[in-house]
């Protein structure tokens, strides 16, 4: 009998260990659960948006390609505030990443927007080379200075110029008082135009149109379709005049602290999630169009001879550009641009 209830004590004491050791194995599983990285994304435009779709393809690649170990949550819609509160938040580590326009970081690098200067980029294919290159990444090295680290140039497409007036040259523009971000740059080039630039949160925009605070506004297809803002202005010109790019970006810390192989996958489906976006955004512009049409809104497209007044008129911009913040990155910028275009 003392045999039998040795042996069965025996027993117990190793289901015990068993049992303990399957308890740590479960508490550390799920500590490892906990313990996974969570990466807070924001950006400006609504769910329906190419903006937003592509921030869910990162999400799915970046989830997929570290197994799990970091999870994104998106925030679109200014969900996390204005532009200038999240890109605050970025530099600050309560917000991890987000994808936003120049005009929003300019207040910040200011040497950043170049890129929102007018009639600089001749087609999509040149801007796209361009900023996928080394110039973009001379272009996006000043944010480290600031704690931001820029990975990548998403975008919204070329802008085109809306009011509650036919715009057909620069002289369309007296007394005219037209929403912009808080870019200096995007001012200037208003005022060039004769305007009067009037910084409007992008959440407010379309009620400040609707409401005749402001007389008109530029931006791409895509954001005009996904906003709306078709359905509170009369007049669109289709003028191509500048490139509208968003940086992808994330807090330097957060990213500086991940382990390599983490980072990169991170980096990488930036550039993807950003050809994604590339694709979805051409293919939509077209359609765009016909819903404006049917709208309501008349459409022209600018003649060449009104093209030529508007980048005469712009050549004060460049001027005031490379008089405040030096003309060495613009040179190096249009150097750029005349040797892939002449490709």
């Amino acid at each position: 009998m003392k045999g039998t209830a040795t042996r069965g004590t025996s027993i117990l004491r190793r289901l015990g260990i068993f049992a303990g050791a399957a308890a740590l194995a479960a508490a550390l599983s799920a500590g490892n659960a906990l313990a996974a990285t969570v990466i807070k994304f924001g950006h400006d435009q609504p769910e329906a948006s190419p903006h937003h779709q592509a921030a869910l393809k990162w999400k799915e690649l970046v989830e997929a390609g570290t197994g799990g170990e970091v999870t994104v949550q998106i925030f679109p819609s200014n969900q996390l505030g204005s532009g200038t509160q999240m890109v605050e938040q970025l530099q600050a580590g309560a917000l991890e990443a987000a994808a936003l326009p120049t005009g929003w970081i300019a207040p910040l690098v200011p040497s950043i927007s170049v890129l929102d200067l007018p009639f600089l980029f001749p087609s999509r294919e040149v801007a796209y080379k361009v900023i996928d290159g080394e110039m973009g990444t001379q272009i996006l090295a000043p944010l480290n200075d600031v704690g931001i680290a820029g990975v990548a140039f998403w975008e919204s497409g070329f802008k085109q110029l809306t009011g509650n007036f036919r715009i057909e040259r620069p002289a369309s523009y007296e007394g005219q008082k037209i929403r912009t971000m808080p870019a200096p740059v995007i001012q200037e080039q208003f005022k060039a135009f004769g305007a009067a630039p009037v910084s409007i949160a992008f959440s407010e925009l379309y009620t400040a149109l609707q409401q005749n605070v402001v007389d008109g506004q530029e931006n791409p297809i895509a954001t005009i379709a996904s906003m709306r803002f078709y359905e509170v202005q009369e007049h669109m010109t289709l003028s191509d005049h500048g490139f509208l790019a968003y940086v992808f970006m994330f807090n330097k810390a957060m990213l500086d602290g991940l382990a390599p192989e983490v980072r990169d996958v991170l980096v990488a489906a930036a550039a993807e999630a950003r050809d994604y976006q590339r694709e979805l955004i051409a293919q939509a512009e077209a359609e765009h169009l016909k819903t404006f049409a049917g709208a309501g809104l008349a459409i022209d497209e600018l003649s060449e001879d009104a093209r030529g007044e508007f980048v005469t008129a712009s050549q004060r911009v460049y001027e005031w550009y490379a008089q405040t913040y030096g003309g060495e990155v613009l040179s190096r910028l249009q150097s750029a641009i005349a040797e892939v275009a002449g490709e």
